[in-house]
């Protein structure tokens, strides 16, 4: 299906090398590091060499085994500190990457993401008939595209079942290849259904790390033949009207954390703002 998100905004520029928080390339700052090291290892070598040949140069065996055993004594706690320090310059250009990304995807949901969506649920409050069901139609798409866009699972597919008359369908869904074709119903021989159904009645919502593991909580039976392994569902209402049931799966267990869940149920808010009854 064709993405109908607006192409992300520019992220910070890295430069040939990384570029820092600080603003200085990384590979710089690390040399710079190793430079310091050396210098301070090259002095306290001379220091040590000059201190023992003040008086001399050794004369015996046990002379020189002495000065080994000092130059020894020097150079491990130098070398204890100089990886120490090059593990905290490590720990800290891990850090500033991970900010780095943290910020390029905050540009990306309030930018290019939430701004869109909300624009359009503005819209739908102030059209009527067939204008305003076009509207929504898109508004759909545009909430499964960013849920399968901003979730962290490989080949992610998001899905929102609409609710109608008791059944729950597939009315919008984005990602991999496979559509969905699960329908959600209260029949007594239909445990998911139900479960799902809940799931939307009491506004609640689900993280299951693994289909296939050994204990699941309720509602997390995967269907015959799934192409998923860890799934993340929301329910989708506004108020007390109740609309359906937010979907995102992928095909590796523990693909989703608590963040992409507070991304799901932010989107699936958008949602029911937008699909609610003016009543």
């Amino acid at each position: 299906m064709a993405s109908t998100l607006p192409p992300a905004g520019p992220g910070p520029d890295m430069g040939a090398a990384g570029v820092g928080v600080l603003g200085e390339p990384v590979a710089r700052r690390r040399s710079r590091l190793r430079t310091y090291l050396l210098a301070e290892a090259a002095a306290i070598g001379l220091g040590y060499g000059v201190a023992v040949l003040r008086d001399g140069a050794p004369v015996t065996g046990g002379g020189w085994a002495l000065v080994a055993a000092g130059a020894v004594a020097v150079a491990v706690p130098l070398w204890i500190k100089s990886r120490r320090e090059l593990r905290q310059e490590t720990e800290t250009r891990s850090a500033e990457s991970l900010a780095i990304e943290t910020d390029a995807r905050l540009r990306l949901v309030v930018g290019d993401v939430v701004t869109p969506i909300a624009e359009v649920v503005g819209r739908v409050h102030q059209t009527s008939g067939k204008e305003r069901e076009s509207l929504r139609g898109q508004l759909k798409q545009l909430v499964v595209e960013a849920a399968a866009s901003l979730c962290d699972g490989e080949r992610a597919r998001a899905v929102f079942f609409g609710l109608e008359r008791g059944e729950m369908r597939a009315a919008a869904w984005f990602g991999r290849g496979d559509p969905p074709t699960t329908v959600f119903t209260d029949d007594p021989a239909d445990r998911r259904g139900q479960e799902a159904l809940l799931l939307v009645r009491f506004h609640d919502y689900l993280l299951v790390d693994d289909v296939q593991a050994g204990e699941l909580p309720r509602g997390a039976e995967p269907r015959p033949g799934a192409g998923y392994r860890s799934f993340i569902s929301v329910s989708v209402f506004c108020g007390q009207q109740n609309l359906g049931m937010l979907s995102v799966d992928a095909p590796e267990p523990g693909a989703f954390d608590e963040t992409d869940l507070n991304v799901m149920r932010a989107m699936a808010q958008l949602l029911g703002a937008g699909l609610v009854d003016r009543r």
